[in-house]
């Protein structure tokens, strides 16, 4: 059985030892769940289910900050008179190689306001991105690789 089913069943069992199917005690029964199963793997501590769902947590957080950044500063060229986008189209060269990672990092490039991944490149090797708000190439390949894919591959892999 998988981490993640046993993570499930503890909080069941949790809440069936209170006697309360509800939401908060499923909850704490999945947290404590948690943390016992990040303990029980003598060769690693926290075990690789605790890695994988912290950095899956993480991400969540990262994709959350940029999708909230990226609407205010949407928001900021809409309402006021200036217009300060520069929109360009850079070439992203991808460290991500099967179609899971592609597509999961293609879909929060383009669901992060101002960002929208166009294509796909022949060799699989790049993405084509319209970025509202360019600066310059280097830069936001650096931010994208370092902030969304290298988290995104560590959950996948």
């Amino acid at each position: 059985m998988t981490p993640l089913l046993w993570n499930l069943v503890l909080a069941l069992l949790w809440a069936a030892v209170r006697g309360r199917v509800d939401g908060q005690s499923l909850l704490t029964g999945f947290v404590l769940g948690f943390l016992l199963l990040a303990f029980l793997d003598p060769n690693r501590f926290p075990s690789a289910y605790a890695a994988r769902t912290w950095g899956f947590v993480r991400l969540v957080g990262r994709v959350a900050w940029e999708v909230v950044t990226a609407a205010l500063q949407v928001a900021r060229d809409v309402i006021t008179p200036h217009i300060h986008a520069r929109p360009a189209i850079f070439r992203y060269e991808m460290e991500a190689r099967t179609d899971a990672e592609i597509t999961l990092l293609s879909l929060i490039v383009t669901y992060t306001p101002g960002t929208l991944g166009l294509e796909v490149s022949e060799d699989r090797k790049a993405l084509y991105v319209h970025v509202m708000f360019a600066t310059d190439r280097e830069s936001f390949c650096r931010r994208l690789h370092e902030w969304l894919e290298q988290p995104l591959l560590r959950v996948l892999r």
